[in-house]
């Protein structure tokens, strides 16, 4: 913890109920609340490219890790929601946040005790490490979260919290229509690259997203490192005409897992990489972790970054 280098932090999850979300991360995932800020009607309107009267930001965090979520509650907010289970397997927006549970029924049983909402299909897959299992969890706004499961040596690189129900952020999916064009941005304007690469072809991952096709997953994770946080840019393999795309559908204030966060040392620097790919700098009231200025960055698939400047971590 503390480099200057890019890390991704979480994700954004934009909310008109942001307790409900508290209670959600808390009670099954285990994070805090760090800290709240408040932006007004010209900051928020210039960070976030909408015309808003005002938005609040409520940070948690895993204990110990730079990882956790970050919820925003925009005024006013909307009635619609980035993605509906219609389209859950449309491209072009992020997907589910996902976390291993190094005992994968008891966070699965701890989480159905609590009245959430865990899908009955489950996924059980093989890949080079060994048996992999995933549950998805929906919670409110459409924000959907993943319970993953699998050998605990594999996970040794691939989470920093190993002893508790389940770890921090481990990845958060994002199924993309040119990942090529994706993979080019994080490379040059947070230095970030292909960590790991995998495939799925299993009918359970099929029936997990709810889709009868024939399904053939390919991920390319992009990253500083699979020890931190990191993103899966999708591809389904599905037939051609199963699937949209939901480019330009993540803003605000649509509601749900809007998009992700990045922390930085050197946002200048950021800005200037990314170029016609960056909102104006706004000043921040500094909270927790998070430095006074802050950014959007918008990548070819659409999906809003939130960047923040860091300072040291409180947890």
């Amino acid at each position: 913890m503390g480099s200057h280098r890019p890390v991704l932090y979480g994700g954004l999850i934009s909310t008109a109920t942001p307790q409900e979300h508290v209670r959600l991360f808390g009670d099954v995932f285990e994070m805090a609340v760090v800290g709240t800020t408040r932006l007004d009607a010209a900051a928020a309107t210039a960070l976030f490219g909408a015309t808003l009267s005002g938005a609040e930001l409520v940070v948690l965090q895993t204990p110990g890790v730079e990882s956790g979520v970050v919820l925003v509650s925009f005024t006013p907010s909307s009635a619609e929601t980035v993605r509906t289970y219609g389209t859950r397997v449309d491209r072009d927006a992020l997907k589910v946040i996902d976390f291993y549970a190094p005992d994968y029924e008891a966070a699965i049983a701890h989480a159905r005790a609590l009245g959430y909402e865990v899908v009955e299909a489950e996924a059980e897959y093989e890949l080079a490490a060994g048996t992999f299992r995933e549950a998805h969890l929906w919670a409110p706004d459409n924000v959907v979260t993943a319970f993953l499961g699998g050998p605990a040596e594999f996970f040794a690189d691939f989470a920093q919290v190993r002893d508790r129900r389940t770890s921090e952020v481990q990845s958060i999916s994002a199924p993309v229509s040119d990942g090529a064009s994706v993979v080019d941005f994080y490379r040059e304007v947070l230095g970030w690259d292909v960590v790991f690469e995998y495939a799925i072809d299993d009918p359970s991952f099929a029936a997990l997203v709810g889709v009868e096709e024939p399904l053939r997953l390919r991920s390319r994770n992009v990253g500083p490192s699979t020890r931190e946080p990191y993103l899966g840019l999708i591809d389904y393999g599905l037939p051609a005409g199963v699937g949209g795309s939901l480019l330009g559908r993540s803003v605000a204030p649509r509601r749900g897992l809007l998009g992700a966060v990045v922390l930085v040392g050197d946002l200048e620097a950021v800005v200037a990489a990314a170029g016609d790919a960056a909102g104006p700098v706004q000043a921040l009231d500094p909270v927790a972790f998070v430095g006074p200025h802050a950014c959007v960055l918008t990548p070819p698939h659409g999906v809003p970054h939130l960047v923040l400047e860091r300072t040291g971590l409180t947890a």
